[in-house]
Formats: C-alpha cells, structure tokens, sequence
C-alpha cells in the first residue's frame, strides 16, 4: 500500500510541474505576441530607429505622434486613467477616422513611444515639433482639441502641465 501512495505522490508532483512549466510557456507566449505586436504596429506606421537619434525622430506619420503626445498628456498626472484612455481612443478615431481595431493598435505603438523618452517634457516638445513638420499648421487646431479633451477626460479641468503643453501650441499655431 505505501508502495502505490508513493507513486500517487509522484505522479501529482510530475503533474503539477508539467501545469507550471505550461503555464509559465503560455504567459511567455502572450508577453512575446504582445511585444511583436508593437514590432508589427511600428512597421506599419512608418516608424524607423536610427543610430544616434531621439526615438521622436523616427516618427513618419503624424498620427503617430500625435497619439504619443496625448499618452504623455495623460501620463502628466501619473498614469493613463480608464478615462483618459476612453478619450485618447475617440479623439484618435473622430480626427482621425479610423476603424477601431486600428485605433486600438495605434494607441498601444503610441504608449510604447511615449516610454522611449526619460524626459517626457523633452519628448512632448520633440513629438510637437514632428507633429507639425509632418502634417503641417494646419493639425495645430485639430491637436489643441484633442490635448485639451484628454486633460479633462479624468477630472474636467486642466493641469497645469496640459495647459502648457496648449500653450505650445497655441503659440505654433499663431
């Protein structure tokens, strides 16, 4: 009898570790798809990193940065609220006029960009400029919406930071 309780335990024991061991496989699955997704997402967005140079600069489509200016505007009070991200995700799909899906992976390369920087009043300041050499003066209006509707997605008014991230602009823009 306790010949036949040892092999009971032993095979539990492998058991368990062959869940672990496929558990740990699956949620190294998820963290590698996730990270080829924002790969995925960089190529079709135009996004090039080049050797010596701010990731701002790889930037190709001014949709792109300007997503990423308005992750940095939401992140300005310490992290994107459900709120905020609600608001980053119909702003970047009424101006824009994009399908949902790709609004979704548009806002995720666009987190990703916005983390590239460890000075984020540098990178609002770079992903502003690209904003208006890539698409122009004419997106300064269009951008002032959109900024100032994520500063007041989480509590209906702006912080001090968003109102001179407008200010920015508004200065760009007279």
């Amino acid at each position: 009898m306790h010949i036949l309780l040892a092999a009971l335990g032993i095979l539990a024991a492998g058991a368990f570790w062959i869940y672990r061991v496929r558990r740990v496989a699956d949620n190294t699955r998820v963290v590698l798809d996730a990270a080829q997704d924002i790969k995925a997402a960089a190529r079709r967005f135009g996004f090039r990193t080049r050797a010596n140079q701010h990731p701002a600069e790889g930037v190709d489509d001014p949709r792109v940065s300007a997503a990423a200016l308005l992750v940095l505007v939401a992140e300005t009070d310490g992290g994107i609220s459900r709120a905020e991200q609600d608001m980053i995700l119909e702003q970047l799909q009424s101006v824009f006029a994009m399908p949902a899906g790709e609004v979704e992976e548009l806002f995720q390369f666009a987190k990703w960009l916005a983390n590239q920087s460890s000075n984020p009043d540098n990178m609002i300041r770079r992903l502003i400029k690209r904003t208006v050499n890539l698409g122009g003066r004419d997106t300064l209006p269009d951008l002032i919406r959109m900024v100032s509707a994520v500063g007041k997605a989480d509590t209906g008014t702006l912080t001090d930071d968003t109102q001179q991230v407008i200010e920015r602009l508004k200065q760009l823009n007279a």
